[in-house]
C-alpha cells in the first residue's frame, strides 16, 4: 500500500491550485475537432485511466470507497491534465495584489528562509485534502485552504504567545462562539476537522458582513470591530487604502499580502525550487467509544504508536478520552472494525490503566491513596504533583495495580503539568505583599487565587498558589450538541472592552476572557498589577 500512497501526494499537489475558469484549446490546430459525443467518450476513457493509475488498491473495493472519510479522487472529471498549465496560476475569488509587502514575503520565503516554507509545505500535505473538502462543503473559496500557512504553518498543535491555538489559531472566546470546546480533556481548536469547519464559518460570516475577502481576512486577524472602525475612520472599504494609515497594527497590514504571497508560492512551488512534499495525506478510520479509553492501550491493540494516534487526535490534551456518553477518535485506516471487537471484550480498568477520581479543592492525596489502596508516591508520580494538598478541583489519575506501567507515569505527568498550580511555601518573616511582588502579582491577585486567605495571618509552612496562568479544569467534558449559530460580531466587539468592577483582579479578568495577565498588561501599558474599579481595559485577541 505504501507504494500507492506515495503517489497520492504528487497527484494531489498537481491539481491543488487548478482554477475553474475555462482553459484553451485541448488539441493542436492540425487535428480535426471531435464532436461533442466523441469528446465526452474520450474524457470518460481518460478519467478511467486516471482512476486506474492513481487509485490506491483499497479504493477499488466499492465498500472501502464509501467508507473512506474523504474522497481522494472526484466522482466526476473536474479537470484535465492538459488544462493544468493554463489554470494553475489563476485565482478565482480572492484577487492577487502584487505590491511591496507581497513582494517582500515572496522573497522572504523563497530566498531568505526557504527551509521554513519547505517544512510547512511538507506538513500541509497531510491536511490539505481534508481542509479543501470541508471548505467546499461550507461554501467558501478553496483558496482559503492556504490560510493556515499564514496562521500556523499547518501545525495542528500550535499555540501563540497570546493563547491562540491550533492550525487556524483560534482564540478561546472566538472558538467558543463556533462550538470549539476547551477544557481539561480537549482543546477542539486543535481538531483539524472541527477547527477547519469553524474557520470556514467564521470567514464566511466576516465576508457576509464586510463584502470583501481582503477585509474579511484582515478581520480574521484583527477582529471585526477593528476593521469596522478603520472603515468608518478613513471612509474606505479597500484594505490597501486602510493599510496606508496608522490605525491598523503592522501585523494586520501584513496579514493579507503575506497570505497572498504564501498562496502564490504554494501554487508555484516547483518553479520556486521547492521539493515535492514528502508527507502523505492522513487517512484514517473513526471509532466511537462509549467509555473512556487510554490511547496507549489503543496503540498496543492496533500495533501502532501513541505518537501516531496523537497526530490523528491532536485535540486530546491527555492520553485519555473525555468522560462523555460517547466520543469518536481517529484510528489508523483499516483497524476500526477489529479494534471495536477487541474493546468490547475488555474491562474498563484494562482499557484505561487508571481510575479517574474527580478531586475537590482542599483534599489530601494521602486520603485518596488510602481510599484506593494505592501508594501515595504512585499517585504523585502519575499526576506530576509535588504536594499532597490539592489547590483546585481536578481529575486525579489513580494507577490500577494490575495494569500499572510506571514508564507511562512520566508521560501523564508531563501533559498534566499545566493544570498543577505553582505553590509557594511561606517562610518565616515573609508577608503576602512581598510574596506577591516576588512572582509579579498584585496583592488582590494572590488573594483571588487563594480564597479565604487573610493577609495579616499567613503562617510559615503555609502553601500559597502563585501561578499567573495555570489552567483551571472544567469538572466534566460536555459534548457539543447545540447547532451552529452565526458569530455575533457586536457581542465580540463588546468583549474587547472590560470595565473593572470592585474586587476584580487582573488574574480573574484574564481567566474570564481566556487570556493572560501579561497580555492584558501589555495591551493596556500597565507597569503593575494594581487596578481601580471603573478603569476600562482593552482585551485583545
Amino acid at each position: 500500500m505504501k507504494k500507492y500512497l506515495a503517489i497520492i501526494p504528487a497527484f494531489l499537489f498537481v491539481v491543488s491550485c487548478a482554477g475553474t475558469q475555462p482553459a484553451g484549446p485541448k488539441y493542436s490546430s492540425l487535428v480535426q475537432e471531435p464532436s461533442a459525443a466523441e469528446e465526452s467518450e474520450t474524457q470518460e476513457t481518460a478519467y478511467s485511466v486516471q482512476l486506474e493509475a492513481f487509485s490506491p488498491v483499497f479504493l477499488k473495493d466499492e465498500i472501502s470507497k464509501r467508507e473512506l472519510n474523504y474522497g481522494l479522487l472526484p466522482s466526476k472529471p473536474e479537470f484535465h491534465f492538459d488544462d493544468i498549465i493554463q489554470t494553475r496560476y489563476v485565482y478565482d475569488v480572492i484577487p492577487l495584489v502584487e505590491e511591496d509587502r507581497y513582494e517582500y514575503y515572496v522573497k522572504r520565503f523563497t530566498q531568505d528562509i526557504p527551509n521554513v516554507f519547505q517544512n510547512w509545505l511538507n506538513r500541509s500535505n497531510k491536511y490539505l485534502y481534508i481542509v479543501k473538502d470541508i471548505l467546499r462543503r461550507e461554501g467558501v473559496p478553496d483558496e482559503l485552504a492556504y490560510l493556515p500557512f499564514t496562521e500556523s504553518g499547518f501545525n495542528a498543535t500550535a499555540i501563540s504567545h497570546a493563547g491562540a491555538s491550533g492550525m487556524w489559531q483560534f482564540m478561546k472566546g472566538t472558538g467558543k462562539s463556533y462550538n470549539l470546546d476547551d477544557n481539561f480533556w480537549v482543546d477542539e481548536r486543535r481538531d483539524f476537522e472541527k477547527a477547519t469547519t469553524a474557520a470556514a464559518r467564521h470567514l464566511r460570516d466576516l465576508y457576509e458582513d464586510l463584502g470583501d475577502w481582503h477585509l474579511a481576512l484582515a478581520a480574521y486577524n484583527a477582529g471585526m470591530g477593528k476593521i469596522i472602525r478603520a472603515i468608518r475612520m478613513y471612509e474606505s472599504r479597500d484594505f490597501y487604502t486602510l493599510a496606508k494609515y496608522g490605525y491598523l497594527k503592522q501585523e494586520t497590514k501584513d496579514y493579507v499580502p503575506k497570505y497572498l504571497a504564501l498562496r502564490h508560492i504554494f501554487c508555484n512551488y516547483q518553479e520556486f525550487g521547492f521539493e515535492t512534499p514528502v508527507e502523505t495525506p492522513l487517512i484514517f478510520d473513526r471509532l466511537t467509544v462509549d467509555r473512556q479509553v487510554n490511547l496507549y492501550v489503543i496503540a498496543r491493540l492496533t500495533g501502532t504508536s501513541y505518537n501516531v494516534l496523537k497526530e490523528l487526535n491532536p485535540e486530546l490534551k491527555t492520553p485519555i478520552t473525555p468522560p462523555a456518553d460517547s466520543y469518536t477518535i481517529r484510528v489508523p485506516y483499516g483497524t476500526a472494525e477489529n479494534l471495536n471487537q477487541q474493546i468490547a471484550q475488555m474491562p474498563s480498568d484494562e482499557l484505561l490503566m487508571y481510575r479517574i477520581y474527580n478531586a475537590k479543592r482542599g483534599e489530601h492525596l494521602d486520603n485518596i491513596a488510602k481510599k484506593y489502596s494505592v501508594s501515595l508516591n504512585d499517585i504523585k508520580s502519575s499526576n506530576g504533583l509535588l504536594h499532597t494538598k490539592l489547590y483546585n478541583d481536578t481529575p486525579i489519575f489513580i494507577p490500577v495495580k494490575k495494569y500499572h506501567d510506571p514508564s507511562l507515569d512520566k508521560e501523564f505527568a508531563k501533559v498534566l503539568k499545566p493544570y498543577n498550580p505553582k505553590v509557594h511555601v511561606v517562610k518565616k518573616g515573609e508577608n503576602l505583599s512581598a510574596i506577591a511582588r516576588k512572582y509579579g502579582l498584585g496583592l488582590n491577585e494572590i488573594m483571588a487565587m487563594n480564597k479565604g486567605i487573610k493577609p495579616n495571618k499567613i503562617q510559615p509552612g503555609q502553601n500559597l498558589i502563585v501561578s499567573v496562568d495555570y489552567k483551571r479544569s472544567d469538572k466534566r467534558y460536555v459534548a457539543q450538541t447545540t447547532k451552529y449559530k452565526k458569530y455575533d460580531t457586536a457581542a465580540a466587539a463588546k468583549k474587547k472592552r472590560h470595565v473593572v468592577k470592585s474586587g476584580e483582579s487582573l488574574w480573574a479578568i484574564a481567566q474570564k476572557y481566556g487570556t493572560t495577565v501579561n497580555a492584558i498588561k501589555k495591551s493596556n501599558k500597565l507597569s503593575g498589577s494594581q487596578i481601580l474599579p471603573g478603569k476600562v481595559l482593552i482585551i485583545t485577541d
